[in-house]
């Protein structure tokens, strides 16, 4: 059984880097800025050796190492010291790297491709957490003089836990009741409760009085945590590796000085302005001077028999200026003329006939 770290660092601006993949099989892993730890981050918020990963048979920790700016699973800071069980996806955040963590299976280079062999594997890994072999549930003691102990529950059995002697199991805490809580398990599963403590009971952080536990539940009496693991509910699958794994094996380093460098996009060409088609009758008036001899030529007609060009400037066509103010060769309009001259008519004979009269 091996881990698959994918380590990526934050780019400040924004930009996207790409992560780096490495698979380690060690039973413990180290995570700092020292050259000497399993992941290097080279950075100077990384302690020198930051957070460890340790393995528990088939399970995996996270444990923060006492580090300067601390260490996020998930988004949930880690006490320094104490241990946090690990799943597959999730994310470990030490300053600005992101570090997403998955079990691999246990497939050797010669069986890669084998694919009976990896089925296998992954069956025997499954029966594991299905308690084939018989295994128990069992606390795991996750802080206190007794962290990694392992606290089996037998069938039909009760267990009282509590600081006095007399308990089953002792748990030397201040923060611990000489008789704090009751374990027991039957038929139906494992069963915790609450002896009436002083300071009660949680599980999952959350205070209870009585509660039927499951696989991976946090147990907290006191000040002591203590993680539910049962092998007959079925676990998550390790991520299997393809054939032809482009990740690397060993050790990974992942500089601070390591900065993108994005392939510059290429500009699409800008369009350039099109000549509208009418463009040349548009002159400016320096252009269009008669001074001009190019232009001369081309534009002034030739001047008819009895005329000068410079009649024919000063004389406009009567179309283009404004010497007809109205057209007479309109029949609407001669009627209109008549009948205003009509109506001017009436008036006139009106006003004398009032005056003479």
């Amino acid at each position: 059984m091996g881990v698959r770290l994918t380590v990526k660092r934050r780019a400040e601006a924004g930009g996207a880097e790409k992560p780096q993949v490495v698979t380690l099989t060690e039973d413990t892993i180290t995570l700092g800025r020292d050259d000497g730890c399993d992941v290097v981050l080279a950075q100077s918020a990384v302690s020198r050796n930051h957070a460890r990963i340790s393995r528990d048979g088939t399970l995996f920790f996270l444990e923060d190492l006492g580090s300067s700016f601390g260490t996020l699973l998930n988004g949930t800071k880690l006490k320094k010291h104490e241990k946090q069980l690990l799943s597959n996806g999730d994310t470990i955040a030490i300053a600005q790297f992101d570090v997403v963590f998955d079990r691999v299976a246990d497939v050797t280079e010669s069986n890669a491709g084998n694919t009976m062999f990896v089925s296998r594997n992954l069956v025997k890994d499954v029966m594991k957490g299905l308690g084939s072999s018989g295994e128990q549930p069992y606390f795991r003691v996750m802080t206190g003089p007794r962290e990694g102990h392992r606290i089996e529950i037998e069938e039909a059995q009760e267990y009282t836990f509590g600081r006095d002697d007399s308990a089953d199991i002792v748990l030397n805490d201040d923060l611990v009741s000489r008789r704090h809580a009751r374990v027991r398990r039957d038929w139906s599963g494992v069963h915790v409760e609450d002896l009436g403590s002083r300071n009660g009971i949680k599980v999952n952080k959350k205070r209870t009085k009585k509660q039927t536990l499951k696989d991976r539940d946090e147990l907290e009496i006191g000040g002591v945590k203590l993680l539910f693991l049962d092998p007959s509910e079925v676990r998550e699958t390790p991520v299997v590796l393809p054939s032809e794994s482009q990740e690397t094996e060993g050790t990974v380093s992942v500089a601070q000085e390591q900065e993108p460098e994005p392939e510059p996009e290429a500009a699409p060409p800008e369009p350039e302005p099109e000549q509208p088609a009418d463009a040349p009758a548009e002159e400016s008036p320096s252009e269009s001077q008669p001074g001009d001899a190019g232009d001369a030529p081309a534009e002034e007609p030739p001047p008819e028999d009895g005329e000068s060009p410079a009649n024919t400037t000063e004389d406009p066509p009567a179309e283009e200026g404004s010497g007809k103010l109205i057209d007479f060769s309109n029949k609407q309009t001669l009627i209109g003329l008549g009948l205003v001259a009509v109506f001017v008519l009436i008036a006139i004979v009106l006003m004398v006939l009032v005056f003479f009269t």
